[in-house]
Parts: structure tokens; C-alpha cells; sequence
């Protein structure tokens, strides 16, 4: 009986949450997926709707942006609590603004985050933890957004991550393991190959940790910057962050320096003192609207077609 009492307490609160966020305007749905060691990662998913500021634009070819939490924090604050208020006209939640602007969105509760969590485990995060979230939990979410790929309701390869202080290693590290990802045996000529990854193309970092467990930041993004890769960085730190200690310019640097170009890199540093999504929110929305700019630059914009992404030797 109590078993049951909980399951329906849970489906409550999933179907409140839901019309909380229809109520703003959005459209989503809570998913339960399975890191491949087993453990449970809660996402919520805003697929691709049509509306006025995506006319035209069709589903098999919207971009998707990842939404990361910082420290130990909740998916929930991305969906309920990302919107800046001093500003009238950006009323909705960060996912459903992008939503509306065309995109489709996952925000994510790693493992140990929100309701990432094992029944009766309640252990803290640990450092081995970290690694887990590049090649179980981000890797799980890469496989839900590869089933809707396939099934013509986004394109995977205008994929951007926007992550939160610890979460910045977490991305960055995952945007170096997609980029290692060798294609599909299925062409004599390696060119034509069906690709597994180099689906990232874009990084925006928050208030950024240059490290998180045995995962270094500076080192993904050493690796990240080669011209080939074009991938683009942004990185939001406080101006007045005390806790920021040089991290988020040392990210900058390690990715700045090669001939990239500056119209794939910027640093902004907005005048306040706050971090994390605390700082998108700061403010008239300063920090909000230059992440869109960015996505909508370096992620809607890149020019890659939907194409099947299975093996040629399956189809």
C-alpha cells in the first residue's frame, strides 16, 4: 500500500509539474532514461513545436540544446525558475523561450542531481562520479535524442550544451568524447561514412569550474579548439565573482589560443557578482538573450541537413 501511496504521489507531482509549464506556454514531458550502468536520469523534454517565430522551419531539421544545472542543483530551476525579472517581455522559463524560438530542448538532472537519485542511496557525489555523467548519463541523453532524430523530429547534429558551474567540465568532456567517435564501417571511403558523434557544436559555460572529479576543463577544451572540430565557446562569468578565482578565463584561454577566429569564441563578463543561473536571471536579461544569440549562431545556424544516422549496413 505504500508503495502504491508513493507511485501516485509521484505521478501527481509529474502531472502538476506539467501543467505548471503548459501554463507558461511550453509544451513538455518527463522522461525517465537509463545511464548504461543502470542508474536512473530524469530529464524533461520540449520537443519542437511550431509556432510564430518558427514558421517555416521543419521539425526533422530544429536544432536541441542540453540544459546542465550547477552544483547539486535541480533540472527544475532551468524549467521553472530561469527567467530574468526585471524584464517584461522574457516571461517564460530558458527551455520554453528556446522552445518557442524553434528549438527543441532537454534539461537534465545528472546522477546525484535532483531526482537523479537511488531510492535509499543517498550518497554524496563523488569523484568518479563525474566521469559517469560523460559516458553513462550524457550518453544516455545522446541516445534519446538520437530515437528522435531518427524519428524526423529534430536534427542531433545542431546540438549545443549549456551547462552551469561543475556541469562545465561535465559538457566540455562530453563534447570531446562526441568528437572522438569514429564513424560507421559502412563505405569503403571514410568520408562517407555515416558518423556516431561530432554532433556538438556548440559550448556555453557558466560560471564555470575548470574541474569537477578527475575531469579538467582546460584539457576537453585544449583538445576542442583544432580549427577541424569548429566548435564554438561561450563563457559567462560575474564580474564581481569571488568564487570564480580565474577559472572561467583560464577555459577561455585554453580554448582561445589557436586560429580559430573570434566569431567562435567570446568571454562576456556582465557587471554582477552572482553565478550560475542566478546570473541569467540578474539584471534585464542581459545574459539570457546573449545565450540565444549564441545558440542561434552557432547551433540553428549550422548548415547540416537531417540525414539517417544508422549504419548503412542496417538500413
Amino acid at each position: 500500500m505504500v508503495s502504491i501511496l508513493r507511485a501516485l504521489l509521484v505521478v501527481a507531482t509529474l502531472l502538476a509539474f506539467s501543467s505548471s509549464v503548459m501554463a507558461q506556454g511550453g509544451t513538455s514531458r518527463n522522461e525517465i532514461l537509463q545511464a548504461p550502468d543502470g542508474f536512473p536520469i530524469h530529464i524533461t523534454y520540449y520537443p519542437f513545436k511550431q509556432t510564430d517565430d518558427s514558421a517555416g522551419q521543419s521539425p526533422e531539421n530544429a536544432p536541441v540544446v542540453i540544459l546542465l544545472p550547477g552544483d547539486g542543483e535541480s533540472r527544475l530551476l532551468w524549467d521553472q525558475n530561469s527567467m530574468p525579472p526585471g524584464n517584461r517581455n522574457l516571461r517564460d522559463p530558458f527551455p520554453v523561450f528556446l522552445q518557442k524560438q524553434g528549438y527543441a530542448v532537454v534539461t537534465v538532472d545528472l546522477r546525484k542531481h535532483g531526482d537523479s537519485k537511488i531510492p535509499g542511496n543517498e550518497s554524496s557525489i563523488q569523484a568518479a562520479d563525474y566521469q559517469a555523467m560523460v559516458l553513462g548519463d550524457l550518453v544516455a541523453v545522446k541516445k534519446f535524442l538520437f530515437d528522435e532524430h531518427q524519428n524526423r523530429k529534430l536534427n542531433m547534429n545542431k546540438l549545443g550544451i549549456v551547462a552551469v558551474e561543475t556541469s562545465a567540465p561535465v559538457a566540455a568532456a562530453f563534447a570531446e568524447y562526441d568528437r572522438k567517435q569514429l564513424p560507421y564501417d559502412d563505405a569503403p571511403v571514410f568520408a562517407n561514412r555515416t558518423p556516431r558523434g561530432q554532433d556538438v557544436q556548440a559550448l556555453s559555460l557558466i560560471s564555470p569550474e575548470s574541474s569537477a572529479g578527475r575531469l579538467r576543463g582546460t584539457r576537453s577544451l585544449m583538445f576542442l579548439r583544432d580549427p577541424q572540430f569548429d566548435i564554438a565557446l561561450q563563457v559567462i562569468v560575474g564580474a564581481e565573482d569571488r568564487d570564480d578565482k580565474g577559472q572561467a578565463k583560464d577555459l577561455y584561454d585554453a580554448f582561445e589560443r589557436s586560429n580559430k577566429g573570434a566569431e567562435r569564441i567570446e568571454l562576456m563578463k556582465p557587471n554582477f557578482k552572482d553565478r550560475g543561473l542566478e546570473l541569467i536571471r540578474r539584471g534585464q536579461g542581459e545574459v539570457y538573450v546573449s545565450i540565444l544569440r549564441f545558440l542561434d549562431t552557432h547551433v540553428k545556424n549550422h548548415p547540416s541537413q537531417w540525414r539517417d544516422r544508422r549504419s548503412a549496413l542496417e538500413r
